[in-house]
């Protein structure tokens, strides 16, 4: 089962969405995890799947407790709760100082989540650093993913914090997770976007570059609650399938669409969201033409 955990360097560049995004649109079953270490918002974000607010147990506050004695993959599932649409969610802690108490029992975690049967664990890491307690789950995983905007401030803090984790996983070996960049931006910014992951790949080259993520708020009130009208016609979820289908090249033959498969030819996505009618796929217009490169610079 694979393991993708996303983080940011600083500030808040759209991890949690992304995080949920990716999770909706992946073609298998999904348990999205709240792992940050600040604190876990996403019980906020949508009902359950009667149409009542989430609770903080189940959830990560009750499994941690059995995490001490180790834990029966299967075991995660029963402290899940189902959002409305489907997607199981593993409700967050509220404090930082819960996420620190927490430290030691992450790589526990991190074994259970690889080995849930028929699931793959999608992880919300939020803001990522080498004294975050989370790491320990995310260095266990296949995929971890920098959420970055192309703006200097988060494209510096991103270049450096990747080559921070990047010489850590190092002495993982074989078991290092893969690292990867994504930015969240506008459409109409798609230059400005590739030229930040292009300036965080030139410090790590090795590096996946896994493109952008359209920023588009309206579209973005789904994952709120909110109703948006044909979902699978925003610039956020056929971005988002772009996304899911070069995460799936990376984390192996086994999850990986047919070789040549167009990203609106995956299975039907996990959520509410809807699947581009096959009759409308070939006129899906591409992203629009965007401004000159330019290359952030200390």
């Amino acid at each position: 089962m694979a393991l993708i955990s996303f983080f940011s360097a600083k500030g808040a560049p759209g991890v949690t969405s992304t995080a949920m995004l990716t999770a909706a649109l992946w073609p298998r079953q999904t348990l999205l995890v709240d792992a940050d270490g600040t604190g876990g918002d996403l019980q906020m974000r949508l009902p359950n799947e009667v149409g009542t607010a989430l609770t903080q147990h189940p959830g990560l506050l009750t499994l941690l407790p059995l995490a001490r004695h180790g834990l029966a993959p299967g075991v995660v599932l029963d402290h899940s709760q189902v959002l409305h649409g489907g997607q199981r969610l593993l409700v967050g802690l509220e404090t930082p100082e819960q996420s620190d108490a927490a430290g030691a029992l992450w790589p526990t975690l991190a074994r259970a989540f690889r080995e849930l049967p028929g699931y793959d664990v999608i992880v919300d890491a939020g803001a990522l650093s080498l004294r975050s307690g989370q790491l320990g789950l995310v260095q266990r995983g296949d995929l971890a993913v920098g959420v970055v905007r192309a703006n200097p401030a988060s494209v510096m803090h991103m270049r450096q914090r990747i080559a921070s984790l990047h010489d850590t996983f190092r002495a993982l070996g074989a078991d290092a997770p893969r690292l990867g960049v994504v930015c969240v931006e506008d459409v109409q910014r798609q230059g400005e976007a590739s030229s930040a992951v292009a300036t965080i790949r030139a410090e790590v080259p090795d590096v996946l570059d896994l493109g952008q993520v359209a920023l588009d708020a309206r579209s973005e009130r789904m994952f709120h609650g909110d109703p948006v009208s044909r979902p699978e016609r925003t610039m956020l979820v056929r971005s988002g399938r772009t996304l899911v289908e070069r995460l799936l090249a990376a984390v192996g033959p086994d999850l990986s669409p047919p070789a040549g498969a167009p990203v609106s030819d995956l299975p039907e996505p996990a959520s509410d969201l809807e699947t581009v009618p096959p009759s409308r796929r070939a006129a899906r217009p591409p992203i629009p033409d965007a401004p000159k490169k330019r290359r952030w610079r200390r």
